[in-house]
């Protein structure tokens, strides 16, 4: 094989090319950057929700559900559950948020929309920009489930870097290791 990268990609193209195969990628940065002025968004809120979705890379969100699912989840996310709240209140905040963004998707009176399709942030408290960004996913017809199938997988994914300490990065690695020899594969 050969280390030039420029051939190897040439090679890349011409498999994808005899296969009749497009690269086209579907990802959720693009809903991402489509849904923050409609939503406006907050620098602070668009910069944890690109966050968000980088995270949801390393699971394997991207496999299950579509990547407007996944962007809508770091929306509601970002939004939602602002980095100030404790670990503790995490998990109860956001099943509680979801629930009522199920419960308004489901009765189908969601008016939060200010006539443009955009949710004003200017002069409202944080109850009131919540309950309207729960109004916007209640009147989008979003899948509610599948949003939060998402979030409890990323709350967990980040539950579990949190308690994943060095003691247990030791003792990971020694088990790794203590595996591999026994193996005879070092």
């Amino acid at each position: 094989m050969p280390s030039d990268t420029a051939k190897l990609a040439e090679c890349e193209f011409y498999l994808i090319s005899e296969m009749n195969s497009y690269l086209i990628v579907h990802h959720p940065y693009r809903t991402l950057q489509d849904l923050t002025p409609v939503m406006n968004l907050t620098t602070e809120e668009n910069n944890m929700s690109w966050q968000v979705i980088n995270d949801s890379c390393l699971t394997d969100l991207p496999l299950l559900y579509p990547p407007h699912i996944i962007a809508l989840t770091a929306i509601f996310l970002s939004v939602v559950l602002k980095p100030s709240l404790s670990q503790a209140s995490l998990h109860a905040a956001a099943t509680s948020a979801a629930a009522a963004a199920v419960v308004a998707a489901n009765s189908g009176n969601g008016s939060g929309s200010n006539g443009n399709g955009s949710l004003g942030a200017s002069g409202q408290g944080p109850q009131s920009r919540i309950g309207k960004i729960i109004e916007w996913y209640a009147e989008s017809k979003v899948d509610m489930e599948a949003i939060i199938d998402c979030t409890q997988e990323i709350i967990s994914l980040y539950e579990a870097w949190e308690s994943f300490t060095a003691t247990a990065e030791k003792n990971c690695k020694d088990q790794l290791t203590r595996m591999i020899k026994a193996r005879g594969m070092s």
